[in-house]
């Protein structure tokens, strides 16, 4: 990862974490926590290799990989959120389900050393997530057009998911376009939010405050 890649994706990563960390912190949703979450694993990942030269100790590779473990979970228990809060509130599953995908980082060091099953699984949550957002928000843009933002956010993730699970023999670019690809998404989908969310302060904030003992909703 060049040095001005890993730059910008830190800073749009970390606009997104400070986004979505305000955005729960107004409602309490899993989902917003999951993708706060996500979103400082993948700040962590732009810079690893820069914490090196003042932490010699750190191997930059462990940190990447892991804090891709980290990201993918937390983007899929994300989805998991989204399919919940989209339920009415009577047939909701229970919160604690939302997490399940967080069992990747507990089984992560029996498959470490297994290079193509720990790529399939990694890919394997990160389509799955952009699947359950593109078909939700999908059927949000179809009801009101306001989604329509992050409608575009989840196909442009997914024509870049695409492109990058194809063959190198068919279809490739340098490291440092990828990056950028990611973060641009990342943009999107962040100032997307902004626009839906961003309005609905108050409403998030009577959700929160209908039941304050609750730190998850």
């Amino acid at each position: 990862m060049t040095n001005f890649a890993a730059v910008i994706l830190f800073i749009i990563t970390f606009y997104a974490t400070i986004n979505f960390i305000k955005l729960f912190s107004l409602s309490r949703r899993i989902f917003h926590f999951c993708l706060g979450s996500a979103a400082l694993f993948m700040a962590i990942f732009s810079i690893s290799g820069f914490l090196v030269p003042f932490f010699p100790v750190l191997d930059p590779d462990f940190i990447e990989d892991w804090t891709t473990v980290f990201t993918v979970s937390f983007l899929l228990s994300a989805a998991a959120a989204l399919i919940r809060d989209s339920k009415p509130s009577f047939t909701r599953f229970p919160r604690f389900f939302t997490f399940v995908p967080m069992l990747l980082i507990v089984i992560y060091p029996l498959i470490v050393e297994t290079v193509i099953l720990k790529l399939w699984i990694i890919s394997l949550y990160q389509g799955s997530t952009i699947l359950i957002s593109l078909l939700i928000y999908g059927y949000k843009t179809y009801v009101d057009n306001e989604y329509g933002y992050l409608l575009v956010g989840v196909i442009f993730f997914l024509i870049t998911f695409i492109l990058y699970w194809l063959p190198r023999s068919i279809f490739s670019l340098p490291e440092y376009v990828w990056v950028l690809l990611v973060a641009s998404g990342v943009l999107i989908i962040t100032v997307g939010y902004n626009q839906i969310y961003g309005t609905g302060k108050d409403n998030l904030e009577a959700e929160r405050d209908q039941d304050k003992e609750v730190w998850f909703i």
